[in-house]
């Protein structure tokens, strides 16, 4: 069926990886390689290349593709997927698919790419450009292609469990070419694109997030944009830009104010990224900047996502699930025992009785919609609390458990710290896995 399995994504959406490769999702998380570079391949090239067109037939014909795995697993969980989100852009839902699917304004454009061997008369209109690998974190969820710190880690790693770490190699960012960066610009100023979605790394980190962003309001490109941020730094040029564009958002990836974040998220600090939270909270009172959290618990950190929400709660902002973290699999909240489930059950249900809320009777897809932070707020926190009632182990959940402890012993023979230091709770059940 269309409804499970059905994105419009790829009629309007590009994504371009930290080596400047095209890729066809932003939530495509399956390693989907290309020869389509920007150094080769303009956007509107490739938006009708091969690879994009046999995506859209697949697509069209009711076909699971590998590519949006991801988002399937998260539609099966009942969270609100890349693939809702991007659904919503069309004007379709879920709910009622059949429906809205035919009254959608790009409905045309569904039948035509259906009877041209899946080309489109599209552009592109909405693109995440991941800049560049440079970023000042290790965080040990993260992946060695999105930070250099992780990668130089990762050396030694695969050394130590060569098993679980795989040897990185260390690629330039696309970004640094100053002839890519105009190429680029120059192409965004004969298309419609609407909204651009900048990645690193740790892109505040990143010269070329501000040297694209000067020459996008140098030629008067009008375009909202958002960025995602590590909370490590403050940057005083972003006031700058905010000021010259129509709409600017900003997600703070972040899963715990507990100092279990100082482990997950090495070198940084739960005292440094709260100091540059409040001054974001500051600048988004002065200014036209829309901000959220960016979540992506996993079996450590979740323990402490009351925290999260309290956050949310008391600070009036949103947060945007990235997706179910799969990758590593060692990290999957789903390896989490029943009993420690059970605790972290316990401190959602106290907030929900604190905070007095009630469960929102529809879900909410947009969650950028300012006009209804409450309610997204809630649809949030009761998304966990329903993937903690029911979430299912994997078959292989015994295995990865012992992968998890070589996982983290690994990465602490690097940093001389110890995760019963930040979470006692999980004593029990490490030291069942060899701790």
């Amino acid at each position: 069926m269309l409804k499970n399995t059905f994105c419009s994504s790829p009629w309007f959406h590009i994504g371009i990886n930290p080596q400047g490769n095209y890729i066809p999702c932003r939530w495509d998380f399956s390693g989907t390689t290309s020869e389509h570079n920007i150094s080769n391949t303009s956007l509107t090239e490739y938006i009708n290349s091969n690879l994009m067109k046999q995506f859209r037939l697949d697509l069209l014909e009711g076909k699971s593709v590998d590519t949006c795995k991801s988002c399937y697993y998260e539609d099966k969980n009942n969270k609100v997927s890349g693939r809702q989100r991007q659904l919503l852009k069309s004007a379709i839902t879920v709910e009622i698919f059949d429906k809205s699917f035919c009254a959608s304004p790009q409905y045309s454009d569904f039948e035509y790419s259906y009877n041209n061997q899946g080309k489109t008369q599209r552009q592109p209109i909405d693109l995440q450009l991941d800049l560049g690998s440079t970023c000042n974190s290790s965080c040990i969820m993260c992946g060695p292609i999105y930070s250099t710190k992780l990668a130089n880690d990762y050396i030694k790693l695969h050394k130590i469990e060569p098993e679980l770490f795989e040897q990185p190699t260390i690629l330039k960012n696309w970004s640094d070419d100053d002839q890519l960066v105009d190429k680029l610009v120059g192409e965004l100023s004969q298309l419609p694109v609407r909204y651009i979605h900048f990645l690193g790394g740790e892109t505040l980190y990143l010269k070329s997030f501000y040297n694209i962003c000067d020459k996008l309001i140098k030629q008067g490109t009008d375009v909202s944009i958002g960025t995602t941020t590590n909370c490590t730094l403050y940057s005083d040029e972003l006031e700058n830009i905010i000021k010259e564009f129509s709409n600017v958002h900003l997600g703070l990836s972040i899963e715990s104010f507990h100092r279990i974040n100082d482990y997950v998220r090495y070198p940084g600090t739960i005292d440094q990224c709260c100091s540059n939270i409040d001054k974001f909270l500051d600048l988004r009172s002065k200014t036209n900047l829309n901000l959220a959290l960016r979540i992506t618990p996993n079996v450590l950190t979740i323990f402490h996502i009351d925290t999260v929400f309290r956050f949310m709660l008391d600070n009036q902002i949103t947060a945007e699930s990235c997706n179910i973290l799969q990758e590593p699999s060692c990290l999957r909240i789903e390896l989490l025992p029943r009993d420690l489930a059970g605790q972290v059950l316990e401190k959602i249900n106290n907030i929900i009785t604190e905070y007095d809320l009630k469960e929102n009777t529809e879900i909410i897809i947009n969650r950028r919609n300012e006009q209804l932070l409450d309610p997204i707020i809630r649809d949030v926190i009761f998304e966990y609390k329903h993937f903690l009632e029911t979430y299912k182990q994997p078959e292989n959940v015994e295995e990865e458990r012992h992968n998890l402890v070589k996982f983290l012993k690994a990465f602490e023979s690097l940093r001389s710290n110890q995760i019963l230091d930040y979470l006692p709770e999980y004593e029990e059940f490490l030291r069942q896995y060899n701790y």
